[in-house]
């Protein structure tokens, strides 16, 4: 009985994976361009779950630029929650300029994961482009070391955030006024030395780090920490740390 050619097999399989490869990636359009003409509060964080599950990342943010800073518009695992504003620095200044491209970075501290300053064993920024600028950037984090998307993947997720920033509405301008009034309560809420705790937070520091730093003991920081909370009536220590992070606090207690 006659047999294929090994050669002849493994040409076919190897059409198999990349017909499978290429409905994956439509799929992944067709799904995210029906999860944005529907509309609603989710569909950003749909589109950006789908991303994420394409290309097997386990965190990611979808963010949007606002008047000189960047708002959180939609976030899936341990990164800032939505809703945080942040100011731009470092790469991701160079990221909203018109001719930004896709950035690939690899064993990086990312600016959007919690605790804040950790390790990214790899990093994919993808500018969200509309009217020859970038509107913001689609942003797909793994800690766990991870290959480089192919090409054709990467292809089919850079024009998944062109449909981001088409679909986006623009971003309102940035209240100041809001951002003035919470430094003004937090400070009327909380005692010198919460202020100088909560400054600490962002940098993920334990109490014992904290403790060290501030000549208290780890206790006494716990303590610090859980009035924190509860004066500014919040969840938890990941959402005074993004609150920190939103204010623009430094290690000092005082805006950046």
């Amino acid at each position: 009985m006659d047999t294929m050619p090994a050669a002849t097999a493994q040409s076919l399989r190897q059409q198999y994976r990349e017909n499978q490869a290429n409905l994956a990636r439509l799929r992944l359009l067709h799904d995210a361009a029906r999860a944005m003409a529907a509309g609603g509060d989710a569909a950003v964080a749909t589109v950006l779950a789908y991303a994420l599950e394409f290309a097997a990342f386990e965190a990611g943010a979808v963010l949007l630029e606002d008047a000189g800073a960047l708002r959180v518009e939609a976030s899936k695992g341990s990164v800032l929650p939505y809703g945080i504003r942040f100011p731009v620095q470092g790469i991701l200044t160079a990221l909203l300029e018109p001719d930004a491209q896709v950035t690939i970075r690899e064993n990086a501290v990312s600016r959007l994961l919690l605790p804040a300053g950790g390790m990214a064993a790899l990093e994919v920024l993808f500018p969200l482009r509309r009217q020859g600028g970038s509107r913001g950037l689609l942003v797909l984090i793994s800690r766990q070391k991870l290959a480089r998307p192919a090409p054709a993947d990467m292809l089919a997720l850079s024009t998944l955030a062109t449909l981001l920033a088409l679909a986006l509405h623009e971003a309102p301008i940035a209240n100041g006024k809001k951002i003035s009034e919470d430094l003004k309560r937090m400070s009327a809420l909380l005692t010198p030395r919460e202020r100088e705790v909560l400054a600490l937070l962002p940098s993920g520091l334990t109490n014992a780090d904290i403790g060290l730093r501030l000549g208290i003991a780890t206790g006494t920081v716990k303590v610090h920490v859980e009035r924190i909370i509860h004066k500014l009536q919040l969840q938890d220590r990941t959402q005074v740390a993004a609150f920190a992070v939103e204010l623009g606090l430094g290690s000092s207690g005082a805006r950046r």
